[in-house]
This record gives structure tokens, sequence and C-alpha cells, in this order.
């Protein structure tokens, strides 16, 4: 029986947020309602508010800035959203690994090029955090999205990072938490250390060969899973 993914309560509440600031036409650094008041808007638990809250700020849409809230960061670029019902979500995601080679494979090529030393310590700084959670056994995801922001950010390709970001905003799910199963990939940061070194060194080719195989694990997973 195919499977149908049902939208979870805070990515409705994130859309619902979306039309909010473009129906009152608010810009870079003006400040949304507070999450007791959001809550009360749009008749939802203030857990699925913060959970809405994260997920907007993973993409840079809104910055939660501490002793002054809610603030709407990028709201007025132009971003490239989709929205793409497929019951099958083995298919689904599968297709989605094809998009991600494509995208992230050319963005870790621009960034061997022209990634810059605060960028690249950036990234080592992240990945080292990476490694002491990984150790610890606990949740690696913020210091892997931070790490994987920074990188494409190095690639200096405003479209093609909005292009990658806009990927994980429609399905960002699957990688954190698929059907509720907090991890279902195998361990890659051995592939994530790899991509920084030749990052560094300014190999292109190789850069893009270890995200393939990044992607490998990752379709492994799936087909497993599945």
């Amino acid at each position: 029986m195919q499977q149908v993914r049902k939208q979870l309560v805070h990515e409705i509440v994130a859309e619902e947020v979306k039309q909010y600031i473009r129906m009152k036409q608010l810009k870079k650094g003006d400040k949304l309602p507070s999450i007791g008041e959001l809550a009360l808007k749009f008749s939802v638990s203030r857990t699925s508010i913060r959970e809405a809250m994260r997920h907007l700020e993973a993409i840079h849409f809104v910055e939660i800035v501490n002793g002054k809230g809610i603030l709407v960061k990028d709201a007025d670029s132009h971003q490239i959203q989709t929205r793409i019902q497929i019951e099958n979500e083995k298919t689904f995601l599968l297709q989605l690994c094809d998009v991600r080679r494509g995208l992230e494979g050319r963005a870790v090529e621009l960034a061997a090029r022209n990634a810059t030393e605060d960028q690249l310590n950036r990234m080592e700084a992240n990945l080292k955090i990476y490694e002491q959670l990984r150790i610890l056994n606990e949740d690696t995801a913020k210091a892997d999205l931070l790490f994987h922001q920074t990188l494409y950010e190095a690639s200096h390709n405003q479209v093609l990072c909005k292009m990658i970001d806009s990927v994980y905003d429609s399905f960002h799910e699957f990688w954190q938490k698929p059907f509720g199963i907090k991890r279902i990939f195998e361990d890659t940061y051995h592939l994530h250390e790899e991509l920084f070194l030749y990052v560094k060194e300014g190999n292109d080719s190789k850069a893009r060969q270890t995200v393939e195989k990044l992607i490998d694990v990752v379709e492994s997973s799936i087909k497993k899973l599945f």
C-alpha cells in the first residue's frame, strides 16, 4: 500500500506565518507577534508555533533574537518554493536525492574554488561541534545544518543557495525525523570531514565525488527503510 505523507501542524503554521508576513508587508527587521499571540491567532499550541519558528529560522525567513523577539529576516528575497504531491514516499525521497546530486554537487565545486578563510574556519568549527555531539550520541542536526549552510554560502552563488534552501524547506522533515524516527541514515561524519578537506584544498572534482558518496549513503538508507 502506498503511503501518503501528512503535512505536519508546524509546517502548516509556518506557511500561515509566511502569508501573514506577506499580507502585512513586513520587511527585514520588523517584529512579529509573540509566541503566545501567534498561538491564539492561528488556534494552535505554543509548541507548534515554536516548531514553526525553528523551521522558519533554519531557512532564514525569520530570526529569533534574545530580548527582541521574532524578527523578519529574509521575506523580501526571491525564494523558489516547491509543493509536490507524490503518494509513494520512497519515490519522493529517491527523486529528491537526484535533485540534491545536481544542486549540492555544483555548490561544493564552486565552494572549493571560492571559499574564504572565514567560511573555511566556520565550516571547521561546526564540523568539530558535529563530531563532539556525535561521540556523545547527542543530536547533531543543528551543527550539520550550519556546516552545510556555510559550505553552500561559500559557493558565492545566491540563486544556487536559495534553490538548496528551498529543497530543505520543503522536505527537511524527511532528513531529520522521518516517520518519527530521529535518525535513519548511517553515520557520515567521515564523509563530511573528507568533503571539508577537499574544499579547503580547492579540489573541486574530489569535493563533488564526496557529495556523490554522501548521497549514495542516503539512498541506501531510504531503500532499507522501505
